[in-house]
């Protein structure tokens, strides 16, 4: 006998007698270990019987966009469900009534939103929706029901802030929005070149998803592009929203897919009454001796400076939910959260091999 060999066996017979599906549960956080007993019985069976290589080329091949087999897409989809969980559980979520900025304005969100502030939004803005990192935003409003990182359900509101002076608003009834859309076509198709280069897809200005509305109660303009793109099935869906205050601009943009229209206008037109600018920063407010007056009107909203800006954030994303991909979000943290479960898995199948192997004594 060898006692070398007694001592792996006998280690590999403790590890067999471990249930795997508990082993996952301790290992797991606990986010996604409840989200892990939610998985039908067979899936969850399935997604252990993964070895680590076997876990690797699942997620590889789901994330390159490749045809998954029914087989593969069921895993694929319960590991996007962890993924959902695991994500979720780093977010926090606000509601009811919500300050944003330096006591700036008020969002009053009631039952329908909540509330995502700058890190929280910035974290989904760059690590679930696959944006490059720029300045966090103010925050992001998401429907109450729906997780932001749904792949074609989810979506947010994603809220900025530029002062650049008190916006006039006479030219409400002069602007010819048919020629505006023109040029803002023309403007776009001369930007795909530098867009393409940057390893951004084009895109196409289809025209108005939404016209442009002006309320003047609200002091509020909205919008809706319809954009398409060369790499996504699906045409874009760009809503916008300028609240104007004393000394600037609030924005509010929702990017999805076009067959979201249908649930994203009404909600955008209920979303632009969730803002109310506190005392000192409404637009009644405005003090001509010492406020400067914007550069532009409301046409400039949305041709000139903070369209632009706006519009370039909206072209950086890459179209995920459009494209309706399945994108496993955080596949990679996913992958190394539950590695030591594969490892220990594969572990005792290679304990189990030398035990069978073992030499009769």
């Amino acid at each position: 006998p060898d006692p070398a060999l007694d001592a792996v066996a006998a280690e590999g017979e403790e590890a067999l007698e471990i249930d795997p599906e508990a082993m996952f549960l301790a290992t797991a956080s606990p986010a996604m270990a409840e989200a892990f007993k939610q998985l039908d019985p067979d899936v969850r069976a399935r997604l252990l019987a993964l070895d680590e290589a076997a876990m690797d080329a699942l997620t590889t091949k789901a994330t390159s966009g490749a045809e998954l087999s029914p087989e593969e897409q069921q895993l694929a989809d319960a590991l996007l469900q962890l993924s959902f969980a695991q994500f979720e559980s780093q977010l926090t979520y606000q509601g009811g009534d919500v300050t944003i900025g330096e006591q700036l304005a008020t969002l009053h969100l009631g039952d329908a939103y909540r509330f995502l502030g700058p890190d929280d939004a910035q974290k989904v803005i760059v690590d679930a929706w696959g944006n490059p990192p720029d300045a966090p935003p103010l925050g992001m409003i998401v429907p109450a029901q729906t997780s932001p990182l749904h792949p074609t359900l989810g979506w947010g509101v994603i809220i900025t802030y530029e002062e650049d002076g008190h916006v006039e608003d006479d030219d409400a009834d002069d602007i010819d929005y048919d020629e505006l859309l023109e040029n803002l076509q023309e403007a776009t198709e001369q930007e795909n070149p530098t867009r393409v280069t940057s390893g951004y897809p084009a895109l196409h200005l289809r025209g108005w998803a939404e016209p442009p509305h002006y309320d003047k109660d609200k002091r509020s303009l909205y919008w809706a592009f319809d954009y398409e793109s060369d790499q996504a099935e699906e045409h874009s869906l760009n809503y916008s929203i300028r609240v104007l205050g004393r000394k600037g601009v609030l924005s509010l943009n929702a990017v999805s897919g076009m067959s979201q229209l249908p649930t994203i206008k009404p909600a955008m037109e209920q979303v632009y009454g969730l803002v109310e600018y506190q005392s000192g920063n409404r637009y009644e407010d405005f003090d001509p001796d010492i406020d400067k007056i914007a550069a532009y009107g409301l046409g400039g909203l949305i041709a000139g400076k903070l369209a632009a800006k706006a519009g370039l954030f909206a072209v950086l994303l890459k179209f995920l939910v459009a494209a309706k991909k399945l994108v496993v979000i955080g596949a990679i943290a996913l992958v190394v959260a539950i590695k030591a479960l594969w490892g220990r898995i594969t572990g005792k199948r290679k304990a189990e091999a030398l035990v069978n192997d073992r030499p009769e004594s």
